[in-house]
């Protein structure tokens, strides 16, 4: 008699959710721009939205600064700026990184600079969400 192994993999269906509706899950507003093919503007007090208003600016103004983790962190106390960056790459927007380098008190470190590829176009939903990202800066 000869035994047979199962599979540790189901083969039916799965209580886990697809890692698509796990991923947009916590994020409706991104999932419903993804599927109407439009820009995603997160919600303007949050750290995401802070950081495309930072972006924005300073593309429009010509800034070739960019945004570094430093800046990031200044103005919203948070460190977790590549995750708001690759959130914003979901959503649509062009953000180019260019890693730079710099010296704390013991070493040389890199670290990512990040710049918005401005190509707006004159959407009246766009410009009422800068303007109440401004309001929620100031």
């Amino acid at each position: 008699m000869t035994s047979t192994k199962e599979s540790a993999r189901p083969t039916g269906r799965s209580d886990r959710a697809a890692a698509e509706v796990s991923a947009t899950h916590w994020e409706p507003s991104l999932a419903r721009s993804q599927q109407n093919g439009t820009r995603w503007l997160p919600n303007p007090g949050s750290c995401a939205g802070q950081l495309l208003l930072e972006l924005i600016e300073r593309a429009a103004n010509g800034d070739d600064r960019g945004v570094t983790p430093r800046d990031f962190y200044r103005s919203v106390w948070s460190q977790r700026e590549a995750a708001y960056v690759f959130r914003l790459r979901q959503g649509g927007w062009t953000i180019e990184t260019e890693l730079r380098e710099a010296s704390n008190r013991f070493e040389w470190v890199k670290h990512a600079a990040y710049f918005l590829v401005l190509d707006l176009p004159d959407d009246e939903e766009l410009q009422q969400w800068l303007i109440l990202a401004r309001e929620v800066r100031a």
